[in-house]
């Protein structure tokens, strides 16, 4: 079997090192220092070949993160953005009959999303209160644009707001919060929106 070329071999490894490859898209690497750790890891014995390869490979990364990032811009530009506070969560082995907002089964059991009032009819062990929503609703083409979910995650990550439980489904994405990030949240994506 013939060996594959430095250069395919470099852009196999930058595939299976996302630290690598962001640092790149960022412009943030040091082309040497990754050059000579690639080519130890890849036991090639001539790192500038690797430095070369690896070179020529950042320009079309930064150009398809660049295409892409304008693609979900553009998506998201176009999408509804709201938020509902005074949301609890409720997890249950079993379904319950509730109004909820959003829901979703999973292998450990049933995770709802309800209005604080309707919450206080159910009696429960498992709920989470001081919660909000982030409801996005953009257009069907989400389901073929990839990176959205990294996209608003990132987005949301850079302000230190941790995103308890993420569900989508074709163009409805909701994002559950805590409810004093809301505000942060909303001014950290409609941020990312303006270019």
């Amino acid at each position: 079997m013939e060996q594959p070329s430095v250069a395919q071999q470099v852009l196999e490894y930058l595939k299976r090192k996302p630290y690598a490859h962001e640092a790149i898209e960022q412009e943030i690497v040091n082309f040497s220092a990754l050059a000579r750790q690639a080519a130890e890891e890849m036991r090639i014995g001539n790192v500038e070949t690797v430095k070369a390869a690896l070179i020529r490979h950042s320009k079309k990364i930064r150009k398809e993160k660049k295409n892409r990032e304008k693609k979900i811009i553009q998506l998201l530009q176009q999408a509804h953005f709201s938020i509902k506070n005074k949301i609890v969560s409720i997890h249950s082995s079993t379904p319950l009959s509730v109004d909820a907002i959003a829901y979703s089964k999973t292998p450990s059991g049933y995770m709802y999303f309800l209005d604080e009032q309707n919450a206080k009819k159910i009696k429960q062990k498992h709920i989470n209160h001081w919660l909000a929503i982030i409801h996005i609703k953009s257009s069907i083409n989400i389901e073929q644009t990839p990176g959205v979910a990294a996209f608003i995650l990132s987005a949301l990550a850079s302000e230190d707001i941790n995103v308890f439980h993420l569900m989508d489904c074709r163009e409805d994405t909701f994002l559950v919060i805590k409810e004093y990030d809301a505000p942060l949240a909303f001014k950290a994506l409609s941020e990312k929106l303006r270019v």
